[in-house]
């Protein structure tokens, strides 16, 4: 099992590179930072305010449970399997560090998907609603590939991130969940 990993891994790093593209690569940077500690620590300072001041405690707790808590066990995670990144000749630019998981995909998976949840809960209109999951969900598939595209990850490493991630998502709900419960009269 582990060489057919290993093999598809190569496979599709092989391939997305021979058809790299400049324009692409700057693209897909872009996306990228989408899922950057500095832009996602933004991001939840932002929604933590406005759920702060709605009173939907329970919600900022969540929030707060499925994005540092997919970002903290991706950290450890990476330091204890210690697998090597994607030769640097693959690499659109030089990324350190190791490289399973994914945090890229961990993060995007994490924080949007749960993002993804509060939207579902919070929306009132079903179009909205709708059209805001669908584009969030396009969000973390783009991540997650540009880092495939941009050579910095194996597919096994995006792949494990985005598990990773959507357990903190479901460990951030089962969180809301819980305290929603505690909360009804």
């Amino acid at each position: 099992m582990m060489q057919f990993i290993s093999s598809l891994d190569v496979r599709v790093l092989e391939t997305l590179y021979a058809y790299r593209d400049l324009t692409a690569v700057d693209i897909f940077i872009g996306v990228s930072e989408l899922a950057s500690a500095l832009f996602i620590g933004g991001l939840i300072f932002c929604i933590g305010i406005i759920l702060i001041l709605r009173g939907r405690y329970a919600y900022l707790l969540g929030l707060v449970v499925s994005s540092l808590g997919g970002a903290g066990s991706m950290f450890l995670l990476k330091e204890l399997i210690e697998r090597i990144r994607p030769p640097v000749m693959y690499q659109a630019y030089i990324e350190n560090g190791f490289s399973l998981p994914s945090g890229h995909a961990t993060i995007a998976a994490a924080f949007y998907g749960f993002c993804i949840y509060l939207l579902w809960r919070l929306v009132p209109s079903l179009i909205w609603r709708t059209m805001a999951i669908l584009g969030l969900g396009t969000l973390i598939a783009g991540i997650a590939f540009s880092r495939l595209y941009l050579g910095v990850h194996y597919l096994s490493d995006v792949i494990a991130g985005l598990i990773l991630g959507g357990i903190f998502v479901w460990i951030g709900i089962a969180v809301v969940r819980r305290l929603e419960i505690g909360e009804s009269p």
